[in-house]
């Protein structure tokens, strides 16, 4: 008898690494490849169960299905995972929420419309979603979100919830989509289907507690900007003047089409808005775009960049111009571990729009692409500070192509 062939049994272990939990390390049958199982719960008496099950499924070779391998549970693995699920439970209302948001969700080249979200913020809502409902089955045991109902959701689980997302040092803006999220559940639950639940207790009477407040970016100085120019091929160049001359994000650069911009200038629709965006193109940056072109040819209409398999920019959940970004900036060592991340120069491109004597809110308002309030134009159009104004002077001259 060979080593192998005595049938190892997979044991339930636990581990507080990585917020691992309880889980079972096994071996795939189809595969063979090592695989990780998650148990979405604190209480060993339910990973007991949740173990067990799986373990009797795993012997017959039928698929698993009481967690997921390397990934936190979904919001329908949680509605498996719960035993005795219940009409007007958490997970149910939470499931029919997001069956709404999915159904007004935005389709690839759809334009901007009221009412519509886009495929992005539909997985930052989900994500959202599932970290409330796997609180609550931390908090009070597996299966919780399957059996409880908004009404027996209490203020001091939703401000303990509260409290551990500001303590864990999450920015302020997530934890207010987060428990925007929690509201978003409990404002469902009255709909006439799930028993039109309503909370016994004041939603804005309870504590709130904020995250961490957003570090303001620094921009890069001259060394900084020349590193990374000296750094770049034509291709990249130009994204990056692009980014500082016409103040184009990730998004805009994923969008933007050949055709769009010319020497004179450039006339696109931001999706992120909808606002009319154009103005005069910079020659620096059509230098830079001219360039390009010559040694990457791209028909009228077609996209300006993409990747070398001929994909946007961005697709799904890559974004090659961060990646590229984040490459870039452990390449430079020391200079680059003061270097914020590639939305800094959108920063540096306004901080020297915004510093000329003509800069008005409305020329402002274009330049960014949405609307300028009282506080964007008290950031950027104000005199160029003295640690920015080398830089700001060197930017200067290079869109003026002098």
């Amino acid at each position: 008898m060979s080593r192998h062939s005595k049938r190892r049994i997979p044991q339930l272990a636990y581990t507080k690494m990585r917020d691992i939990g309880w889980h079972v390390n096994y071996r795939d049958p189809v595969s063979g490849m090592p695989r990780r199982l998650r148990f979405p719960t604190e209480s060993r008496e339910a990973a007991e169960e949740l173990y067990r099950n799986w373990l009797a499924e795993h012997l017959k070779g039928a698929p698993h299905r009481n967690g997921r391998s390397k990934a936190k549970p979904t919001v329908k693995e949680l509605v498996r995972a719960s035993a005795n699920v219940l009409d007007g439970s958490m997970v149910l209302i939470a499931s029919t929420y997001l069956a709404f948001e999915q159904a007004r969700t935005r389709k690839e080249g759809e334009l901007r419309r009221s009412g519509t979200i886009s495929p992005t913020m539909l997985a930052a809502r989900r994500y959202h979603v599932q970290a409330f409902l796997r609180f609550m089955n931390r908090r009070h045991g597996a299966g919780t979100v399957g059996r409880l109902s908004v009404l027996d959701l209490s203020m001091q689980d939703v401000e303990a919830y509260n409290r551990e997302i500001a303590d864990a040092g999450k920015s302020d803006v997530l934890v207010a989509h987060r428990m925007a999220a929690v509201k978003a559940i409990i404002d469902r639950s009255g709909r006439p289907e799930h028993g039109e639940q309503i909370l016994s207790w004041n939603w804005n009477s309870r504590d709130k507690f904020r995250g961490k407040a957003g570090t303001p970016r620094i921009l890069p100085n001259l060394k900084q900007l020349k590193a990374i120019l000296k750094a770049s091929d034509t291709r990249r160049k130009a994204i990056v003047w692009m980014a500082i001359g016409l103040g184009f994000g990730q998004g805009d650069l994923t969008a933007v089409r050949v055709g769009q911009i010319d020497e004179i200038g450039y006339d696109l629709r931001r999706g992120k808005t909808g606002l009319d965006r154009f103005g005069e193109t910079p020659p620096g940056v059509w230098k830079h775009l001219k360039e390009y072109l010559a040694g990457h040819p791209r028909k009228l209409g077609e996209l300006l960049f993409t990747t070398e398999n001929d994909q946007p920019l961005s697709h799904g959940n890559t974004d090659t111009v961060h990646l590229w970004w984040r490459r870039l900036r452990e390449s430079m060592n020391d200079l680059g571990k003061t270097l914020c991340g590639f939305y800094v120069l959108r920063h540096l491109g306004a901080t020297e729009f915004g510093s000329r004597p003509s800069c008005s809110i409305s020329a402002m308002r274009r330049w960014l692409g949405h609307s300028a309030s009282s506080s964007i134009a008290d950031v950027y159009m104000r005199p160029v500070a003295p640690e920015h104004r080398e830089i700001v002077e060197f930017v200067r001259k290079q869109l003026l192509h002098l």
